[in-house]
């Protein structure tokens, strides 16, 4: 009986990186941003006191960057969709064209 086996997107590599690159907001928020707009200028680097920059700069977008998704210079602060960006915007418009679906909404 075959039923039992899964097809095989849910056991591809490819995938688990994607959804471990995912799993954060903040690279789920920068990804969807480039799908709006070819490329980001960030406008400033991480600051000392500001533990988000240093999250985005020292965390976030080297994962995204090593994973394909994003190029970024570091130099200029811009960001551009990287080679392997079609992987992640397939899963993106998904999310998108499903909002509905994955939002959880708690009755009072």
């Amino acid at each position: 009986m075959t039923d039992n086996v899964p097809p095989d997107v849910f056991t591809a590599s490819k995938l688990d990186r994607l959804m471990e690159v995912l799993a954060k907001q903040q690279r789920r928020v920068i990804l969807y941003r480039l799908k709006k707009a070819d490329r980001l200028q960030l406008s400033r680097g991480p600051d000392a006191l500001d533990s988000a920059a240093i999250e985005l700069y020292h965390i976030h977008l080297p994962k995204l960057e090593a994973a394909g998704y994003i190029d970024w210079n570091q130099g200029t602060r811009e960001v551009k969709k990287g080679p392997q960006y079609d992987e992640a915007e397939t899963l993106l418009t998904l999310l998108e064209n499903n909002a509905d679906e994955f939002l959880v909404t708690y009755d009072d």
